[in-house]
């Protein structure tokens, strides 16, 4: 069995196991992850922390659902784009891009 940093629990027990479903959304994370990947960098680059906000928000569900352990850090990018904190999320940032491009490697791999 390989190691996946992905785990499918989750979209197995929403579909009640359907794997037309499961490949569909596969499909989806495939195709919209890395979009939102893109316009969350350029909200942080730009420090606007409304965009950063609104596509951490948007991309919640989706590392959710594929059990991704990166949920923690867009939480943290989620959080500050409310906030006027100061504190650094780059760190964050480069987790949760260095996980979804080995996930969604991995998910192009299996699917």
């Amino acid at each position: 069995m390989k190691q996946t940093l992905y785990d499918l629990q989750k979209l197995k027990e929403l579909s009640d196991n359907d794997a037309g479903f499961i490949k569909d959304m596969v499909n989806m994370f495939i195709t919209e992850i890395p979009k939102d990947l893109e316009h969350l960098a350029v909200a942080i680059i730009d420090d606007d922390r409304a965009r950063v906000h609104e596509y951490a928000h948007k991309m919640k569900p989706s590392i959710d659902m594929f059990g991704l352990d990166c949920l923690s850090d867009i939480l943290i990018i989620e959080a500050w784009g409310k906030s006027n904190d100061e504190m650094e999320i780059k760190e964050h940032f480069m987790r949760v891009n260095q996980e979804l491009d080995m996930a969604l490697i991995q998910l192009k791999r299996d699917f």
